[in-house]
Parts: C-alpha cells; structure tokens; sequence
C-alpha cells in the first residue's frame, strides 16, 4: 500500500471518527454555564441498564426524557451545592459508595469492567453518590428546624405493632416520619431552585 493510499484512509477514518464523538457530544440541554449532552444521556441510559440488570429500561423517548430530566436535577444540585459550599468527606462517600455496590452484589472488578467497556469515566457512580449526599446534608440544614413529627401518630402506629422494645421502634418510626418530611421538602427546594437557572433545551 502505497503512503498516499495509506494517509488518505487514515484520513477518511479520523474524519468520520470526529463526525460520530459530534453526533454523540450534541448539546441537548444547557443550564446557566452547565451543560448536558448526547454522551451524557449515552452514559446515564448505559449505567441504569448496568445497575437495573432485572427490570427494564429501554431507550423509547419517554425513557430518554426521564434519564435528561434526571441528569438536569443532578446538575442543579451540584450547583446548589457548590453554591452554599457544601462538603462531604471521602470516608463518608467511600462508606456510602461501598453500602451501595454491597447492596447491588456488584464489586469493584465487575464496575470497572462495566467502565471500560462503555468507555466511561472511573468516579461515574462516586460522583453521582458525592452529590446526592451533599443536596441530603443541604437539605437537612436547611429544614431541620423544620423537622416536626405528630408524635400523636407515631403513638397511634406504636400501638398497633407488638414490640418488645417501644422506645427503640418509637425512635425509628419518628426518623422514618422526619424522612418522609425531608423527601418533601427536597422535592420543593429543587423546584425552587430550578426557577433560578436558565434551562434551555437546544
């Protein structure tokens, strides 16, 4: 094969290899100076598809809306986050991610395997755990004043279950109710802050 020939495929394939990374790294969605892109989409609908193994997640529209819905909450968080200096320390991320790979029966081979193959940065899921808990210990600095629980309810509960220990079962059904509190207060606050930034769907 003769250099010209050689340079000119080489060419023709660094071009259409460009084309495609464009057709991949589209802007779909842009938030303030943030943005979301086809790659990003790729990876969320490639990760869920990995961590859901038994239930199915498809790529229709309505699913590929879900996933950019999704990725427009988290970077909101992030931001959010950042914004009111919010930190977490490394253990506390490390313990969590670990809690949650446990729980999935997934190990840290089978999740850089998944990494590789996918061509996927090796923090995806650190990252999206480092954010949801700093928006958690925003939240809950935010409400906890907040926190109110009907301990005439939490009575009402304890008198229908037969337990052998009252005040411990009394202690996590407050926490479940303060829970159920924080999930809402969460849901409004995103909302709120969604107001703040300029979604623009491209």
């Amino acid at each position: 094969m003769s250099k010209k020939i050689f340079l000119l495929i080489f060419f023709v394939l660094f071009l259409t290899e460009s084309k495609a990374k464009q057709l991949t790294n589209n802007v779909i969605v842009s938030i303030d100076n943030s943005i979301i892109t086809e790659l990003d989409i790729n990876k969320e609908i490639n990760f869920l598809k990995f961590v859901n193994k038994d239930q199915a997640t498809g790529s229709s529209e309505p699913f590929k809306k879900e996933i950019i819905n999704s990725l427009i909450d988290r970077k909101i968080k992030d931001i959010e986050t950042n914004s009111f200096k919010i930190e977490v320390s490394e253990k506390e991320i490390e313990n969590n991610l670990y809690s949650y790979l446990e729980r999935l029966k997934i190990n840290n081979e089978i999740l850089n395997s998944f990494y590789n193959q996918n061509e996927i940065e090796k923090d995806y899921l650190k990252n999206i755990i480092k954010i949801d808990m700093k928006w958690s210990k925003l939240i809950r600095q935010m409400y906890e004043s907040r926190l109110n629980v009907n301990l005439t309810e939490v009575n009402r509960e304890l008198e229908k279950k037969d337990a052998e220990d009252d005040e411990k079962l009394k202690k996590q059904l407050i926490i479940t109710e303060q829970n159920k509190l924080l999930n809402k207060f969460s849901a409004t606050h995103l909302e709120k802050s969604k107001k703040k930034y300029l979604i623009k769907f491209l």
